[in-house]
Formats: C-alpha cells, sequence, structure tokens
C-alpha cells in the first residue's frame, strides 16, 4: 500500500469539513429547524443560520 501523498491527506480534510452542518440543515429544511449540542449548549439550526436555544425562564438551554 502506498503512503497518502499530502495532496490526498488535504482533500480528504477539505471533504470532511464541508459536511459539516449539511445533515442539520437538510432537516431544518423540511422540518423548519433542527436541535444541535455543541459543547454542552443546545443550538437551534435553520437553513440560513444557527441561534442558541433559551430555556422559558430564559436560561441558555444545556445539554449532553
Amino acid at each position: 500500500m502506498k503512503p497518502l501523498k499530502p495532496i490526498r491527506i488535504v482533500l480528504l480534510f477539505s471533504f470532511f469539513f464541508v459536511g459539516c452542518g449539511t445533515i442539520s440543515r437538510g432537516c431544518a429544511k423540511y422540518f423548519g429547524y433542527d436541535e444541535v449540542c455543541v459543547d454542552g449548549v443546545k443550538y437551534i439550526q435553520f437553513t440560513s443560520g444557527a441561534s442558541v436555544k433559551y430555556n422559558p425562564d430564559g436560561t441558555i438551554a444545556t445539554c449532553r
């Protein structure tokens, strides 16, 4: 097996980072929004962006 050339490694990582968030935006397209957990904080993903989710009492929603 030949070792990966540096350009192949860069391409591999590029495709990985391009796909980040694609699934959540796809869900938001069909359902209106999607909830995402990042570093213990819940975010609401919309097709055009994201926002922190707040609890009814005004505190930031957390998750595991």
